[in-house]
């Protein structure tokens, strides 16, 4: 009797010794998994981000950003919008809005 409950009690303390470093163990790979799934979206974005720069050096690109995303248009050209209902008319006088 005396043999077993020693038995308990060596079996209670190793127990209890080994379950916060399990836990914290368990904790660590839950971090690190999500760090790996960091890095390969960073990856990824890097690898978007480098393609868009290596389309910058393309002239009929930047022609096409320039026009879409910032509005540039070419001399003698006239830029026609159509509004949507409740959008505003442009301050500026270059362009012709239809409705």
């Amino acid at each position: 009797m005396l043999q077993r409950l020693r038995f308990l009690i060596i079996i209670s303390i190793l127990v209890g010794l080994f379950i916060p470093g399990f836990a914290r163990l368990q904790e660590l790979k839950s971090k690190l998994a999500d760090a790996e799934d960091q890095i390969k979206k960073t990856k990824s974005d890097n690898a978007l981000l480098e393609e868009r720069i290596a389309r910058m050096d393309n002239q009929a690109y930047l022609e096409i950003v320039a026009r879409d995303k910032m509005g540039v248009v070419k001399k003698g050209e006239t830029v026609i919008k159509i509004m949507r209902e409740g959008e505003e008319m442009p301050s500026d006088g270059n362009t012709t809005a239809a409705r």
